[in-house]
């Protein structure tokens, strides 16, 4: 039986998105929330919405671009859990970038009083979204706190998933002998 692989653009934005994503998840693990420079919060904000772009194009191209069948070996609680971990990916690949995004709207730069903007890379002007418009400095503080929260789960739920992902493919790989890894690689 010839080996079933994604096609090459929705092998390149897995591969984008799964480097941004562990890039934006590893940083914030290992630095404190108070030593984190500006510029690093930046650039974790520009990889945030650059994402969000990525996977409406993954999206995009799957909904024209049937995937490859699961083999025919897996179990039929693999599949379920397959199908259950990847649904829950893209749903927190969306969540991950638009709470930021959300968060960063309620936002208020404790100097000048107003809300922090997005400038992807330092070159494109990013827009805030207008929820948080009319509200006073005490509202916004409790959203931005309170995303701030959501966006942290979410952060643990997303690294929970990516385990669960990972260690899926590890499995069929080494354990099961399929040729997992070469479905999702140039």
């Amino acid at each position: 039986m010839q080996l079933e692989k994604y096609t090459k653009p929705a092998i390149i934005l897995h591969w984008l998105i799964a480097l941004a994503m562990l890039y934006n998840l590893i940083s914030m693990l290992v630095l404190d929330d108070d030593a984190r420079p500006r510029p690093f919060i930046e650039l974790h904000k520009s990889i945030g919405i650059t994402v969000l772009g990525l996977v409406l194009l993954r999206v995009l191209w799957r909904a024209a671009n049937t995937p490859p069948a699961l083999p025919d070996s897996y179990k039929p609680w693999e599949r379920t859990l397959s199908h259950l971990v990847h649904g829950l990916l893209y749903l927190m690949i969306f969540a991950m970038p638009l709470s930021g995004w959300i968060m960063n709207s309620a936002s208020l730069n404790k100097n000048t009083g107003q809300p922090y903007g997005i400038e992807l890379f330092h070159i494109v002007p990013w827009f805030n979204l207008p929820f948080f418009g009319g509200m006073d400095v005490a509202a916004r503080k409790g959203w931005h706190e309170f995303l701030g929260g959501v966006h942290a789960l979410g952060g643990w739920a997303l690294l929970a998933l990516v385990v669960l992902h990972v260690g899926g493919a590890l499995k069929h790989q080494f354990l099961d002998k399929e040729k997992e890894l070469e479905r999702m690689w140039f």
